[in-house]
């Protein structure tokens, strides 16, 4: 088994990975350094004697994190993280807040919670807008582009990286951009585009090379070495893997080395040359055992079981599987293998003592002892495969939760967005156009008042000018009005909604409106949501349903509010899609669930249309 590349933001321990990471991603990182670069991390007793000195440096606080997330203690990173992260927000220090949630992000994508991690994410990139700090911004993306890989999602984890590379671009940080292209190559290999996660993987390569960054040219040989493999290019996959060995080898970075030497033996047996896959191999665990890499000594026997197997060597093939399955026992479960052995060991005595004791039962008790194996392997089997179906299913709710979160943080995000573009546009229209219009009237006026029009058309003509100025002026205060009512904000929602009724001509459409209930105020949320809905739904009556009559009811009790919109209009076929989504109601239907509530549209044609609406209400 090779061991294959993972995004350079997963900078998992190597010591934490378990077999099923490894049997995907390679465990080549450790490389990415926070975002502002630090010096080698000093000794812990020294950071908090100094931290003792001086409590309030937020900088020394930063580095002790680091430093107990470099010794294994991340919970304890955590904590400081979480400390820097409060401290920097109380004092505007957006730099050390975004770093802080940066990596506690990265702590919690480290233990799995990535819906976590999104959110700490997200905290992080909003004061990174707020501050327009681009490179900050870049690093964001990049990180929930990892997020996004882990989550399968792979079109959404190459949109975050290409957002996350422009940007780098910008603020010419070529290192940043090198690990957005390693990162997008090791989802084109996930998707079996393989030319293009070459040339991903060879782009950052130059840049590595270039900044002589050796840790990052080794991790990027081994990418696309395994690349060629895929690709059944053995020749160029050796090559690379060679001179991803020989880096490893100047830099004493045994851990690479060990995985190294196991990815060029399983290229070997690939290649169907036995002998040399088993020296690498053999290589491989000697270091592993070393530095205790126990997943690395597994893969390697697996790579020999292969290789083995190739050549035609069962005999060897089902050895090395045995060692590969005793290291695998030991790499995922140290502790129920312990107690299994105890287990065993109590009860081979037991049997022994009753053999003793009781010579002529020995063929019974050799059927009961089978019996009871049997039944434990299967209760042992039973268990697991429910664990495992537990597991999947906890897992997939969380995606589902994390979507439908994503889903309502978007439906909030575009609604908000709405609003605040509509009071933006009421406020230029009313004081910025509706000035000017004062001020043209005041100023047509005087002047009228100046000149004498002796030509009865000419005076026709300025007064009819006048009028459609005035005309203009009520018209700029009415749309003003109707984007954002003043009404709405100081009254109430019955009020603002009778307002907009009462300008409508009751000879041709005559409105009956009620509201019970409407005494108190409501949440501002959802008074501006219901106004928007009523006020789409009466549009819609006067555009398209040829009405004469429009009953509009509101009525609100303990826990809830509910509308009802009746006209006596042609009415339309709710089954006529293209229908539907033209008049609105598609943005009516998303605004009240915005509320987590539900809409029912009951219409025919000529039968009129009837909309109700219901919304819970929360104390």
């Amino acid at each position: 088994m090779h061991l294959t590349p993972i995004p350079i933001d997963m900078y998992k321990s190597k010591n934490q990975f378990t077999m099923r990471a490894l049997c995907r991603f390679l465990i080549v990182l450790l490389l990415l350094s926070p975002i502002r670069i630090l010096a080698q991390s000093p000794h812990i007793d020294s950071l908090n004697a100094e931290l003792k000195k001086y409590p309030d440096n937020l900088m020394l606080r930063l580095k002790l994190a680091k430093a107990q997330l470099d010794g294994g203690n991340i919970d304890t990173a955590q904590l400081l993280y979480a400390e820097v992260a409060a401290a920097a927000d109380k004092q505007n220090n957006a730099v050390d807040f975004i770093e802080a949630h940066i990596n506690i992000g990265r702590i919690y994508a480290d233990k799995g919670e990535n819906v976590k991690a999104f959110g700490s994410y997200e905290l992080a990139l909003k004061k990174a807008d707020k501050t327009n700090d681009k490179d900050l911004t870049a690093h964001i993306y990049k990180h929930i582009g990892a997020l996004y890989i882990s989550w399968k999602k792979f079109n959404e984890a190459l949109g975050y990286y290409d957002k996350a590379e422009a940007l780098a671009r910008q603020v010419n940080n070529e290192e940043l951009v090198a690990d957005c292209q390693n990162n997008k190559g090791t989802v084109y290999e996930q998707q079996l585009k393989y030319d293009k996660a070459i040339s991903a993987y060879k782009s950052a390569l130059a840049v590595y090379t270039k900044q002589h960054n050796t840790a990052k040219i080794s991790m990027a040989l081994s990418n696309v070495a395994i690349v060629y493999k895929f690709q059944k290019n053995y020749g160029s996959s050796l090559e690379y893997n060679l001179k991803a060995l020989a880096l490893s080898e100047k830099t004493g970075d045994k851990w690479m080395m060990a995985a190294t030497y196991n990815n060029i033996g399983n290229l070997y047996g690939e290649m169907g040359e036995y002998k040399n896959a088993l020296a690498y191999c053999n290589k491989s665990i000697a270091i592993a055992k070393k530095i205790n890499a126990i997943e690395i000594v597994e893969a390697a026997y697996e790579s020999m079981a292969d290789a083995a197997a190739k050549a035609g060597d069962y005999k060897d093939a089902f050895n090395y599987h045995k060692l590969y399955a005793t290291t695998k026992d030991k790499f995922i479960n140290v502790e129920s293998t312990k107690q299994l052995s105890e287990l065993n060991v109590k009860f081979e005595t037991e049997r022994r003592q009753k053999l003793i004791q009781q010579q002529q039962f020995e063929i019974s008790r050799r059927n009961t002892t089978i019996i009871v194996i049997a039944a434990l392997f299967a209760g042992v089997i039973i268990i697991g495969l429910q664990s495992y179906r537990s597991y999947r299913l906890k897992q997939r709710h969380v995606l589902q939760a994390a979507i439908l979160n994503q889903q309502d943080i978007a439906t909030k995000g575009i609604i908000q967005a709405e609003e605040k573009e509509r009071k933006r546009i009421a406020a230029d229209l009313h004081d910025g156009v509706g000035q000017l219009f004062s001020a043209v009237r005041m100023n047509l006026s005087s002047l009228m008042e100046r000149v004498v029009l002796t030509n009865t058309d000419e005076q026709a003509l300025a007064e009819k000018t006048l009028a459609m100025v005035d005309e203009s002026c009520k018209e700029v205060r009415t749309i003003a009005h109707q984007m954002m009512p003043n009404i709405l904000l100081k009254i109430g929602l019955a009020s603002a909604i009778k307002d907009f009724v009462n300008k409508i001509d009751s000879h041709h459409l005559k409105v009956n409106l009620e509201a019970y209930g409407l005494d108190e105020r409501l949440d501002n949320n959802v008074e501006i949501v219901l106004y928007r809905v009523v006020q789409e739904c009466v549009n819609n009556v006067i555009k398209h349903s040829r009405a004469s009559r429009l009953d509009i009811n509101l009525t609100r009790e303990t826990d809830n509010i509910s509308v009802t919109i009746e006209d006596n209009g042609i009415g339309f076929n709710t089954a006529d899609k293209m229908k539907f989504e033209g008049i609105g109601l598609k943005n009516i239907i998303t605004r009240v669930a915005y509320l987590k509530g539900t809409v029912d549209i009951s219409s025919d044609q000529n039968k009129g249309t009837l909309v109700a609406i219901y919304i819970p209400l929360t104390a």
